[in-house]
Order: C-alpha cells, then structure tokens, then sequence
C-alpha cells in the first residue's frame, strides 16, 4: 500500500466508521441493562479499550512498510495463514451485507415507512462496490472531510437535547448500579474496538516514520468514549431509561422531539439522510477488505494503485462478486424487524469479539513465537 495516508485521516475515518454501530446500539441497550447508570459504561469500559488499544498496536507494529493487514495477518500466521484470511475475509464480508441492511432497516423505519429495504440496502451496494474499486486512499479522504460535518450536527444536535433532559433520570447513582453499568460497558466496548479494528484495516498506507500507534489510539479511544456519555446521558435524560431501552432508534427519535430555537423544527429526515455517509464509507471500507483478503487467498496480490474500474486483471473481477455477493445478503439478511435485532444485539456483536479478542491476539502470539523461534535458531 503506498504511503500516502495520513494519521489524521485515519482516525477520521475510524471515527465516521464508528457512528454506524453507535447510533445503532446507544444507548438503548446499555440503558435496557445498566438504567439510569448507562451514561457510565463508556467510562467502565475504558480499562478494556485501553487494553485493546495497546494490543491492536502491538499488532501493527509488527507490519512492513506498504503491508496491509491482510497481508500481515497472513504472514504473521504461517501454516494457518490461509484460514485466517478466509476467516477475515467472510466476516468482512458478512458485516458489509449487514451494514447494508442495517441502513436501508433505517431508512424505511425513519423516513419511507413501507417501501422495501432490499431497495435501498441495493442502491448503497452499489455505491460502496464502486468505491471499493478506487484506492483506500478516497476512502480516507472522504472520511477526513466527512467527520466535521457529521461531528457538528450530532454536538449541535445533543447540545439541544441538553436543554431538554432531566437530571433525575441520571442520578442519584448508588452502589447497586455499578454492577448492571460494568455489564452494561459490553455495549461500547463493542462499538469502539470494532470501529478501531476497521480503521486498523488500512494503517498499512500511513506515511513512513510515523510515532507510535498506541498514544494515538488512546486518545482516538477517550474522545469517542467521551461522545458516548454524552450521547447516553442526553438521550436517558430526555427519555427515561425505561423508554430509551424500548426504542430501536433513540437518538433519531430524540431529533424528532427537539425544539430549536421555539419552534419545532422536523429535521428527522435530514439527519437520518446524514447517516447514509458512514454507512456507505463503511461498506466500503469492509468490501475494500474482504475482497483483498480473498483475493490473495486465491493467490493474487493486491495492490493500492489506482487501476480502470473495468480492468479485471489480477483478480480484479473478485472485487465485483464480492460486491454482488454483499448487496444480496443486504438484500435477504434478517427478513423482519425481530430477525435484524438478534442480529445486531447478539450475533454481530458476538462475531466481532470473537474477530477482536479471539483470533487477532491468537495471530499475534503466533507471530512472535515464529519471531522468537527464528530468533533461537540464529
């Protein structure tokens, strides 16, 4: 990967990544187990963000330069480096068709009440397919210049729901919330790793003699912790911890009840407008993923220039299945609404901690006991 990313835009682009999962789960389920305590879990979960922060570094400090992740997981995992790919590759797949029908899910349920998600999670498919056949580089790019205006309208937004919540549906806070706000810390830890995991996908192309990765995911892992607690205690402020835990969107709901300056104003339909971008950067960044993976599984190697979107050379026409393959499972994943809440609340969280504390630590233990065994031998 050529060495022409930025940090900035990186964790930009993290940060943007971030949003999907964030607006999907928070703070609905951290407020159906931890109550009113649900504004802490961010702050509980931190010891294991942190954690997560200085293995995921360790992790890529052992990459080359130019290598991409798949590529160094795959050197890094020696005899089993084909099933680790193909593990990688399928889940970043899977996840690119439930981002898809996540949003179109969004779309339907906020601003067209019966028209038919597999319309939309088809519409996005195709967008992220054609982003997924430029550079990682756009993805990065469009990230950087994204943030600001995504970052701006949820504090504008939040900072008007402030006026509005009501301090005793946050505290007072005894010792018997500590318990359901450490369970409840799953939720954002979930959130964060995952999004961090992803921005991890294309640290391959950071510009040689950068510091350090760990302080910068540190402070990349504060700043989102921070705008959870804020997002959490806003909406249980507003709404109770009873009722944000019974509805399925919160923060998109609580748009709908603001005021603006003595008038209410209905801008439901453009924020959740607002949210197709990190959807599709997203989808994009996951596809841009699974089809490297897969592709140098069937023994191609990727490469970052920037090619035709027509050129099928190199295992170039594997982007396109891939592709195809995410917008149909978009298209058919989770069939009603009860279907797509397991999927987001059990199953794809599940997944992802087995992806972020399973395989990704088993990979690097692997890789420095093949270090130090070739070490011995010298």
């Amino acid at each position: 990967m050529g060495q022409d990313i930025s940090r900035r835009q990186l964790f930009s682009l993290g940060a943007v990544v971030a949003l999907v999962p964030t607006l999907r789960l928070f703070p609905s389920q951290t407020a159906l187990v931890a109550g009113r305590g649900a504004w802490l879990t961010p702050l509980l979960a931190l010891p294991l963000l942190l954690l997560w922060a200085w293995g995921m570094s360790k992790l890529l400090d052992a990459r080359q330069a130019g290598e991409t992740f798949p590529a160094l997981l795959l050197r890094l995992s020696g005899r089993g480096g084909r099933t680790v790919l193909a593990l990688l590759g399928l889940w970043a797949l899977f996840y690119t068709a439930f981002v898809l029908r996540s949003g179109a899910d969004r779309l339907v349920g906020t601003v067209y009440p019966g028209a038919s998600p597999a319309v939309f999670a088809q519409a996005m498919g195709l967008l992220a397919l054609w982003a997924a056949l430029s550079t990682p580089r756009a993805l990065v790019r469009a990230g950087r210049m994204l943030l600001p205006l995504l970052m701006g309208a949820l504090l504008l937004l939040l900072g008007f729901a402030a006026f509005s919540a009501d301090t005793d549906n946050l505290l007072p806070l005894g010792p018997e919330h500590l318990l359901p706000a450490l369970q409840g810390a799953v939720v954002p830890l979930d959130v964060l790793t995952g999004a961090g995991t992803a921005l991890c996908f294309l640290a391959g192309g950071l510009r040689t003699g950068a510091k350090p990765l760990f302080p910068a995911l540190a402070v990349w892992s504060l700043g989102l912790s921070a705008l959870l607690m804020g997002l959490s205690a806003a909406v249980t402020g507003v709404f109770g911890a009873a009722l944000a835990a019974s509805l399925s969107r919160p923060f998109f709901v609580l748009v709908r009840t603001l005021v603006f300056f003595r008038t209410v104003e209905r801008v439901e339909a453009l924020v959740v407008m607002l949210w197709v971008f990190p959807d599709f950067l997203t989808a994009a960044l996951f596809l841009w993923t699974a089809q490297d993976s897969l592709r140098r599984l069937l023994g191609y190697r990727p490469d970052t220039a920037r090619h035709p979107r027509f050129d099928f050379t190199g295992g170039r026409w594997l982007i396109w299945v891939c592709g195809a393959a995410a917008t149909l499972g978009g298209m058919l994943l989770a069939p009603d609404p009860a279907a797509l809440e397991r999927w987001s609340t059990v199953y794809v969280p599940a997944l992802n901690f087995a992806f972020v504390f399973g395989l990704l630590p088993a990979v690097y233990f692997v890789g420095r006991g093949k270090a130090k065994g070739l070490s011995a031998d010298l």
